[in-house]
């Protein structure tokens, strides 16, 4: 027997013994078939989904490595509002700040995150504030947690400019576009008489224990921003400049020490959100024409599927696609609130659990805007399958800000973006409702 043909047969097997593998019931149909091209499936999308929308719950933002700062007054969401809770670390043990050192000046400088933010660049003011309350760094701080701050160190009005070429010029050095802000002189010239307190960091919280940054700014309908904040930038910081007896010179303390801890705290506010308010305060199962999302421990959309296995009782199918098709409301993204776009991708979960979506390790699983549509496709063909075979009792879904992913781990991005959006609901007698088109194939 030659080479060649003993190669054929050996191929041959090995298809023979793919072929034979046994399926699981949750592998029935699968993998995916792409688009719409199925050869001899059935097709349908009148499933009734029940939806409306829920609160989150808050989300644990310390140590993240992007923080949200600032306030929205949106047309649609009412108002959101982000800030954030830091320590402030040593940048050196032990500083010699010389003989007689009088304080000139003192600058908080929290760098934005290369050009990164929501809704639009108009004037706000930042405060920043003394904590009366310690932070720990081996501590787990939620969106809803409110600590203690005290003195009011100082504010700036300014209209932010996050954008990469709105870098800003401090003495001859251009830094970083960041957000700047004077403090209190007196307040902080007390920091170079005191020696002891640069011992260590724990030395240094215990003579101070951090800051508070917020926007106190209510902004006209329509206005605001949430601005993406760079935490662990080295120029994220606050900058003592100071002279002595022979020199000028400055020393910084670092938000982004490895010491130090901190949070993002989230607020909103659905008064002036009419849409919103009535469907929280009534039951979930209540069929809504329009339902949200929106990040930062704000607003999910729950889907049931009441009749799904009932669909299907007059025999075994294999589910080939079921392509979950969310179109976004084209009011809320047309003209004064096209600032607020929705969100790249969104993603489904199963009983709001953030880190158990469905189908999003499958291939073809989607999620993505489509700006065009005006649409997002989710593919959550396994978890029908799954209904359907009995291997799962056909849970709430909730439909949510996308997560991002490194490998197998997700990362809850819910905390580290603002985009929001108004989708149209699973009401069947409107033609652009939410829907789950079907592709299956019985199998008897």
């Amino acid at each position: 027997m030659t080479k060649q043909i003993r190669y054929f047969f050996f191929l041959c097997l090995i298809v023979l013994v793919a072929s034979c593998r046994k399926k699981t019931p949750e592998d029935i149909g699968l993998p995916i078939l792409p688009g719409d091209d199925l050869l001899n499936a059935t097709f349908t999308d009148t499933l009734t989904l029940i939806t409306h929308t829920v609160a989150d719950d808050s989300l644990m933002t310390d140590e993240i490595s992007t923080m949200l700062l600032g306030n929205i007054n949106d047309p649609v969401f009412g108002v959101t509002k982000s800030s954030i809770f830091t320590q402030i670390g040593l940048s050196s043990l032990n500083p010699d700040f010389g003989t007689s050192p009088q304080l000139d000046s003192a600058v908080l400088s929290v760098v934005y995150s290369s050009g990164q933010y929501y809704g639009t660049l108009s004037p706000q003011k930042f405060k920043v504030y003394e904590l009366a309350e310690p932070l720990y760094k081996d501590s787990s701080y939620f969106s809803n947690r409110m600590l203690q701050y005290a003195t009011e160190l100082g504010s700036a009005y300014v209209t932010p400019k996050p954008n990469v070429g709105d870098s800003v010029l401090v003495g001859s050095t251009w830094y970083p576009s960041h957000l700047r802000i004077a403090l209190d002189k007196t307040f902080f010239g007390n920091f170079l008489n005191n020696p002891s307190a640069y011992s260590s960091n724990t030395a240094f919280l215990n003579y101070f224990k951090g800051v508070y940054i917020a926007s106190s700014t209510g902004a006209p309908a329509g206005q605001g921003g949430i601005f993406y904040m760079n935490p662990t930038n080295t120029y994220t910081r606050i900058t003592l400049f100071y002279h002595n007896s022979t020199d000028t010179t400055s020393y910084y303390f670092g938000l982004s020490a490895d010491a130090s801890a901190r949070f993002s705290h989230f607020e909103q506010d659905y008064s002036s959100a009419t849409g919103i308010t009535a469907q929280l305060n009534t039951s979930n199962t209540i069929q809504e024409s329009k339902v949200y999302v929106q990040p930062m421990a704000g607003l999910s959309t729950k889907v049931t599927m009441p009749y799904l296995k009932d669909f299907f009782n007059n025999g075994k199918v294999v589910i080939n696609k079921a392509e979950l098709i969310v179109p976004v409301d084209p009011t809320s993204i047309s003209g004064a609130d096209s600032v607020f776009s929705p969100p790249a991708r969104l993603i489904v979960n199963v009983n709001n659990v953030p880190n158990v979506p469905a189908d999003y390790f499958e291939a073809g699983f989607g999620g993505t805007y489509d700006a065009s549509t005006k649409t997002y496709k989710i593919n959550i063909a396994r978890y029908v399958q799954q209904v359907l075979n009995g291997g799962n009792n056909n849970l709430e879904l909730y439909i949510n800000i996308f997560n991002s992913r490194i490998g197998n781990i997700l990362i809850d991005t819910r905390r580290t973006t603002a985009n929001r959006a108004r989708l149209m609901g699973g009401d069947k007698s409107n033609p652009n409702r939410m829907r789950l088109k079907i592709a299956y194939t019985p199998l008897d």
